[in-house]
């Protein structure tokens, strides 16, 4: 009460937290030596606040609090409070030294950062609140309040899901959903969770967000019906794994790579996911099925195996992940260009040139005049032929944008290809 965190927390999640039972929010005062000058003075020894992860020693020898100007939540498990974890200033950066957003307690003999989750609200997993994994505590808070305990959130503690914490979830013996946030990040975490957790039986669901959102921004913009809507409308998470090969994978790459997916699911999803993955394929379900059974004897085997082979292409998942939303990006424009260009085999192809442009600061629309002056699109590849007239004029940096965004002038002995459209021929906006 009365700190800046009272206010801030207030407004993050809508309500008035100081006193809720389940986040039991507190606040590091700015100082350097507070609480250890108040246990200090209750008896507690130096040696005893630094194995409870409470000080830490500075460079003079003497010791300091740990968490300073932070609002404070504790990590609780089986009622026991086990260290701490603090949100700094919301207006401090890393230019001013002060710390990471989230800090948590060092590695002491209660408190292992792989082995624990940040709980909001326990005591509703008991009565039969449904677990959701989230990014980070405040989405864990946003969850938990607003579904009032019908789902309860979880978070790792500023790592990725680990096998540890998978463990803690199976112990609560509902299969949890996946409720990362709504980005390329968010959606790598979520298939990369889906191998965390199904060696240990369980099988996740996904709530797909509204895109570009997080649970703790959905609650904090008023939006929590949706966050809401969302979690009740989570669908299995190997569906969302299988239908991302499906869409960015040639049709026998994707028919491989769903096949593990199908493996680590329960026994009575099998049939119906084979048949669905040879019916957007086209082929017989025979072949899905081959495929399929050698994954289930080796998940039989040694399921840990298999899921960590799986962990080991997040990076080709992350690429595609990455190339699809580029796609997206970049359709609204192109369909106005040519409403061929989004349906070419070559799209995507395209998609990731016009990103790549863009991240040098290349003005696209620009670019993209220009590079139609040289007359209409082949026919049969349109997006191939676009993809090479810009990679030809947008090397090495015509068409660069100063740091305000408006497009630097050039010399006027510069190459045709450099020079910005005659108004009278229009150009492409946004």
């Amino acid at each position: 009460h009365g700190s800046w965190a009272q206010p801030y927390l207030t407004g993050r999640f809508g309500a008035d937290i100081a006193d809720d039972p389940d986040v039991r929010p507190g606040y590091a005062p700015a100082g350097w030596t507070g609480l250890v000058a108040h246990l200090h003075r209750h008896g507690v020894t130096d040696e005893e606040l630094l194995a409870a992860g409470l000080a830490v020693s500075a460079s003079t020898g003497r010791l300091i609090d740990r968490f300073r100007d932070r609002a404070v939540f504790p990590i609780v498990h089986d009622q026991q409070v086990l260290g701490f974890v603090g949100r700094r200033h919301p207006d401090a950066t890393d230019l001013d030294h002060a710390g990471p957003k989230y800090l948590n307690t060092v590695e002491t003999l209660l408190f292992h950062k792989r082995a624990q989750l940040f709980v909001a609200g326990v005591r509703h997993l008991d009565a039969g609140g449904i677990p959701v994994v989230v990014e980070g505590p405040a989405d864990a808070i946003a969850v938990t309040r607003a579904s009032e305990g019908r789902y309860v959130s979880v978070a790792p503690l500023g790592t990725n899901l680990t096998s540890e914490q998978a463990t803690q979830l199976r112990g609560y013996g509902v299969d949890p959903i996946i409720a990362t946030d709504a980005d390329v990040a968010g959606q790598v975490a979520a298939q990369r969770n889906y191998w965390i957790l199904t060696p240990q039986l369980l099988q996740p669901r996904y709530a797909a967000l509204p895109h570009g959102s997080d649970p703790a921004e959905l609650v904090a913009t008023g939006s929590a019906p949706e966050l809401l809507d969302a979690l009740d409308q989570a669908r299995p998470l190997a569906d969302v794994l299988i239908e991302e090969r499906l869409a960015n994978l040639p049709p026998v790459e994707a028919a491989l790579a769903a096949a593990p997916v199908i493996a680590a699911q329960a026994v009575d999803a099998w049939e119906p996911v084979v048949h669905t993955v040879a019916e957007r394929i086209g082929v017989d379900a025979d072949v899905i099925r081959s495929s399929v059974q050698a994954f289930i004897r080796a998940w039989n085997n040694d399921p840990v195996r298999l899921a960590d082979q799986q962990l080991g292409l997040t990076s080709q998942v992350r690429d595609r992940l990455t190339a699809a939303a580029s796609a997206r990006h970049w359709e609204t424009l192109a369909s106005r260009i040519d409403p061929r260009l989004v349906t070419d085999p070559h799209w995507r192809n395209l998609a990731s040139t016009l990103q790549d442009a863009h991240a040098r600061r290349v003005d696209v629309p620009n670019a993209i005049s220009v590079a139609l002056e040289d007359g209409p699109l082949n026919s049969a590849t349109p997006a191939s032929e676009l993809a090479g007239r810009l990679e030809r004029l947008t090397y090495p940096e015509p068409f660069a944008e100063t740091p305000d965004g408006v497009v630097a002038d050039q010399p006027a002995d510069e190459l045709r290809t450099n020079s910005r459209p005659h108004p009278d021929r229009g150009t492409v906006s946004w």
